[in-house]
């Protein structure tokens, strides 16, 4: 292996060139990124750039599923051909290139190849291809044969001896076999994580100093430009300069937040929802003690205070009260992306661990973002106990928790979620250190409910002749701010379907009067949530006196389990 690195080097070039010199490991399974990488004024692709990071004047073979075995230089061809030939007259007839494709003939011949020679590396491309992750009784006889074979490699000691190494690479750890990588296997992990600023600006800088078709004209600094490209790979910067310099196009912020936008959605869009909030935490109203936190929380994240920065926010309480709203206004005053999480579950093997590996990826490149998840106790927060789906959702559950309570996330990725029933979250979820932050949503009172009316009629720049809203506080107990605003809703159609500019009393008293609120008809779970949301408040100075003196009392706790022995739950 080389031993001269250059500075400029990612990280995990010196880990790989550590781990090997120190004889830990000598077959490395790298996952992550598929990118372009420097090497001598030029970026190379992956395969290239191991080769000759690595592998100095040592023999190379690669193998891809796609085209079989092959050696990227004549002297490697040569001494290649010469073992087939020799192979040949061994066992009486060598394969055809076509057999040679396939994994089954192809990897006994390197394995010979492998430990019958010196100074020999081996790259195995899209690995995932050939020992994708399944369960063992699932396999054919030939796929245990491949991943054992392949397992074996990292626990040869033939391999240091002989002064080789095997390189294997995934898109994916989460699609290759764990029988490659774990149960005591020697082999070394590394993650190639996306491009960061110094390594975008460095690229952008080389393709705008080629000065040829594929050079735009930019609108900002290279700088600049490295800075909000964030999330993007090198391969994906460079197709956005060169669609750039092919439309006649300057780069501007606009076009690179389209393209970036883009881009992301075409890798993880199936994942996540991309979302551009427009108010900000101004727009929320009646919870002023939960917004004044978030005002703190996000001026701080903007000034770079991250250590008071929770890794994440919880919002408790029924549905309707405003909590995917507060936390798009929450994201707007940080100034950060909003992402809403969807359905990462998968039926097939392996793809729901690797969707969420892919997700943490990008997350990690998009950062500072905030990230959203609604329906939180159904998804993402409750552990479950069986291996009903060959153990996925209990993975999932564990590589959420890993990953919500990483140190380095502390600032960069935020987490907001919502639940109607905080009793159905895993403890381990709730503790500090992941949802440190805990906010009660509760139907609104009567000042809050005043609140909410004249907030919605601004945002919503309806015109109105209102002066008094007694009337309305009066006959909306028990609505939620989903139910007021759609009560001012339809307030507006009543005066705009009587062709008038301005909203007035009558039309807020006739919608006030008319509408029948959709918790009406469960007002049990919508108590039920209430007392939950209020039980779980780690925060006295966020409730109500009423509330606070019902959990000192114990009524609160006596209400919810008669709710629920009335409930049947």
């Amino acid at each position: 292996m080389a031993e001269s690195i250059d500075n400029n080097m990612p990280s995990w070039v010196e880990q790989i060139r550590n781990s090997y010199t120190s004889a830990n490991a000598s077959v490395f399974l790298l996952h992550g990124v598929r990118d372009r990488f420097h090497y001598s004024g030029q970026y190379l692709q992956l395969p290239d750039f191991l080769q000759h990071v690595f592998c100095g004047d040592k023999t190379v073979v690669v193998y891809d599923i796609s085209q079989g075995p092959y050696c990227p230089d004549p002297k490697a061809e040569d001494e290649f051909n010469a073992f087939l030939t020799v192979h040949r007259r061994q066992s009486g007839g060598r394969p055809t290139d076509e057999e040679l494709i396939r994994p089954g003939v192809a990897f006994p011949l390197l394995q010979e190849f492998l430990f019958t020679r010196n100074n020999v590396a081996i790259i195995v491309d899209y690995v995932d291809k050939v020992a994708p992750r399944d369960e063992l009784r699932f396999m054919s006889f030939e796929d245990r044969r491949l991943v054992t074979m392949l397992r074996r490699w990292s626990d040869d000691p033939r391999l240091l001896r002989r002064n080789s190494f095997i390189f294997l690479i995934a898109q994916s750890l989460a699609d290759v076999s764990e029988e490659l990588y774990v149960r005591s296997s020697r082999t070394e992990v590394v993650e190639i994580p996306m491009p960061d600023k110094p390594v975008r600006e460095m690229f952008i800088t080389h393709k705008l100093q080629a000065r040829d078709e594929n050079t735009p004209e930019l609108a900002l600094s290279a700088q600049v430009l490295a800075d909000i490209s964030n999330g993007l790979s090198l391969t994906q910067i460079g197709s956005m300069l060169r669609g750039a310099a092919r439309q006649g196009r300057q780069v501007t912020f606009e076009l690179t937040g389209s393209w970036k936008r883009r881009a992301i959605e075409t890798e993880i869009g199936d994942l996540v929802e991309f979302t551009m909030p427009r108010f900000g935490l101004e727009a929320l109203a009646g919870v002023e003690k939960q917004k004044e936190i978030l005002v703190r929380t996000a001026e701080a994240l903007r000034t770079g205070r991250t250590a008071v920065v929770p890794k994440g926010i919880l919002l408790t309480g029924p549905p309707g009260c405003g909590k995917t709203f507060c936390m798009e206004c929450f994201a707007h005053d940080c100034g950060i992306p909003f992402v809403q999480l969807k359905n990462v579950f998968s039926k097939y093997v392996g793809a729901t661990e690797a969707n969420l590996e892919k997700l943490f990826h990008y997350l990690e490149a998009l950062s500072p973002v905030f990230v959203f998840i609604d329906e939180f106790d159904q998804s993402y927060g409750r552990r479950v106990t069986s291996d009903s789906d060959s153990g996925v959702s209990r993975r999932v559950f564990g590589m959420f928790n890993n990953f919500l309570s990483d140190e380095r996330h502390q600032g960069k990725i935020l987490f907001g979620a919502a639940t109607n029933r905080p009793d159905l979250i895993d403890a381990s979820t709730l503790r500090a250190g992941r949802f440190d932050l805990k906010l009660p949503f509760l139907l609104p009172d009567d000042e809050a409910r005043e609140e909410i009316v004249k907030v919605v009629l601004r945002t919503l720049g309806i015109v109105h002749e209102l002066d008094d809203f007694s009337r309305v506080v009066a006959e909306s107990q028990g609505y939620s701010g989903a139910d007021l605003k759609e009560t001012v809703r339809i307030a507006q159609r009543r005066a705009v379907f009587a062709d008038r500019s301005r909203l007035t009393r009558e039309d807020m008293d006739f919608a006030v009067s008319d509408y029948i609120p959709p918790a009406t008809a469960d007002a049990d779970h919508i108590r039920l949530m209430e007392l939950l949301a209020v039980l779980s408040c780690a925060s006295r100075s966020l409730l109500r006196p009423e509330h606070v003196e019902g959990i000192e009392d114990g009524s609160l706790q006596r209400e919810l389990e008669d709710l629920r022995f009335r409930m049947g739950l």
